[in-house]
């Protein structure tokens, strides 16, 4: 499970990549308003329904409850169901007045239709991945998610090709080039559509599967206190409003930062292409650090949970510590690899598009990477202290000030793409400062944070520095993509060995951590510890 969970992270963090290469700057940009349009429909019809599904029917089959739990799912699948239809439908028909009147983009019009029927099938998926949660088994949704992406990644790039060629035809005859990106994005957006579709039905056949027995315990239960299809419906309902409120909150600046950029911007050809490359470049590689440190916090709340359950102090200390420690530690040297490295990393990765931006945006929105993986880390302690109305507040807080700031950023300091750096710099000091503050009031946090923050970055420092001048010295003398590798292996290397020299991690933070006794294992071989 394990293997897949990493292999279908690293597959959606990459896959845009190859993407990026066929559609170009401006068929990332269409690519972007589409699934941040996506995104925010989902938000409200269909974030909520997997972690409603999981904690209802959980809840009910604990009590041995089956009789419940089937009337919680069928109510629920109405609802997902009936949600994602009208979602997508709306999705649909408001296209040409999302792209031409909110977004300025009406070539971003195809990329938005297709990628409206995703909305419904993301709602089943959330809710079958809820469902197997509930009985206890996340295998179906670490396998489920492994063929999305798969499949989605073979299907996007060919959808991707197909499409981009019709659109080359359409735009020949109408003396438009555009339709070539517009097409390709819509194109690649339909090949994640069919890898949510192919997804939906792995998840089908093994619901199927497990009915059986399911269908066996539901007929052994006598059917006391069997609860009303109304009363499971004001339930659900009920408990999705906070989790769609969070999500909103957490991840509205990515719309947020659409609408204000396009619409406050001057009208100019190139707004379109610089979105591009900053949907397209700048957040495909810095959501790496961040889905990193993510899958490494998250699988260390249930302990700090535990901890808390057990008004264990010490325990929730120590365990809130090493989540702070290895966001830094595993964010500090990547963000120092891409400030360092940019000019050599991306014309390695990308084919298409503008670099020099690029490059820019990376330097400037390396310190954005580390502040989002440390409030990830903040984040995931409040949740594990079940302090999720802290959460949303100060989510809530810090995208007002950074709508407040990005405004002002792109008018009156008419700072245009780099503005969204700033922006998006403002809003993670913002919602770290605030999940800080929060957690000092119910955690005491005073002791050893000289060494947990000197040790990473003292070792990061040193490791750009070296970075810095491989940079100077070979620029323009090897392969870019041979010294990026180079570079990651100099630079990582280097950090690893400082790391652990200083002691700015343990033996027993190694053996808390999921695959920390690897690490720990060439630690010793390299006689390190």
């Amino acid at each position: 499970m394990t293997v897949c969970i990493v292999v279908s992270g690293l597959i959606a963090g990459l896959k845009r990549i190859p993407l990026t290469n066929r559609i170009g700057d401006d068929g990332n940009a269409f690519w972007g308003i589409a699934y941040d349009t996506y995104l925010l429909f989902f938000l409200i019809c269909g974030y909520s329904v997997q972690t409603v599904t999981a904690s209802m029917i959980a809840s009910r089959c604990s009590r041995g409850q089956y009789r419940n739990a089937g009337r919680v799912w069928r109510i629920l699948w109405i609802l997902a169901v009936g949600g994602g239809l009208l979602a997508g439908l709306l999705m649909f028909f408001l296209s040409g007045w999302i792209s031409g009147g909110l977004f300025k983009t009406l070539p971003a019009q195809t990329a938005i239709r297709f990628m409206a029927p995703g909305l419904l099938f993301s709602s089943l998926l959330g809710l079958y991945r809820g469902y197997f949660q509930g009985m206890g088994s996340n295998v179906p949704t670490a396998l489920s998610r492994f063929v999305e992406e798969a499949a989605g990644l073979f299907f996007m790039l060919h959808m991707a090709s197909r499409l981009g060629g019709y659109g080359k035809q359409v735009g020949a005859l109408l003396r438009d080039p555009g339709y070539e990106q517009a097409f390709g994005a819509a194109g690649g957006l339909l090949g994640g559509v069919i890898g949510e579709a192919a997804a939906f039905l792995f998840l089908l056949i093994l619901f199927a599967m497990f009915q059986v027995s399911f269908k066996r315990k539901e007929k052994k239960d006598a059917g006391k206190n069997t609860e009303s299809y109304g009363r499971i419906a004001r339930i659900a309902v009920n408990a999705s409003f906070p989790v769609m409120l969070t999500g909103l909150a957490v991840h509205g600046c990515y719309i947020l930062d659409q609408i204000l950029y396009l619409v406050l911007m001057p009208k100019a050809a190139g707004n379109v292409t610089n979105w591009g490359i900053y949907t397209g470049k700048y957040r495909i590689l810095s959501s790496l650090p961040v889905m990193l440190v993510t899958a490494a916090c998250t699988a260390l709340v249930p302990s700090l949970a535990a901890a808390c359950a057990a008004r264990n102090t010490g325990r929730m200390r120590e365990r809130s510590y090493l989540l702070i420690r290895l966001a830094l530690i595993l964010s500090l040297p990547l963000a120092v690899y891409f400030a360092a490295m940019a000019d050599a990393l991306l014309p390695a990765l990308f084919s298409a598009g503008d670099m020099t931006v690029a490059a820019g945006l990376l330097r400037r929105g390396s310190i954005a990477i580390i502040l989002q993986c440390v409030s990830v880390a903040l984040s995931c302690i409040l949740q594990a202290m079940d302090k999720k109305g802290n959460l949303l507040v100060n989510a809530v807080g810090a995208l007002i000030l950074h709508a407040i700031l990005l405004s002002l950023l792109l008018t009156v300091g008419k700072q245009g793409i780099y503005g969204v750096i700033h922006g998006v710099i403002a809003l993670y000091a913002a919602y770290l400062v605030f999940n800080l503050w929060s957690l000092r009031r119910f955690l005491s946090l005073r002791a050893g944070w000289g060494r947990m923050l000197g040790v990473p970055t003292a070792a990061a420092g040193v490791s750009g520095l070296v970075l810095l001048f491989m940079d100077m010295l070979l620029k323009g003398k090897m392969r870019d993509d041979i010294l990026s590798v180079l570079g990651f292996v100099v630079g990582g290397g280097l950090y690893f060995v400082l790391i652990f020299t200083l002691h700015g991690i343990t033996e027993r933070d190694l053996k808390a951590v999921p695959g920390g006794g690897a690490v720990l294992s060439l630690a010793r071989l390299l006689r390190l510890m």
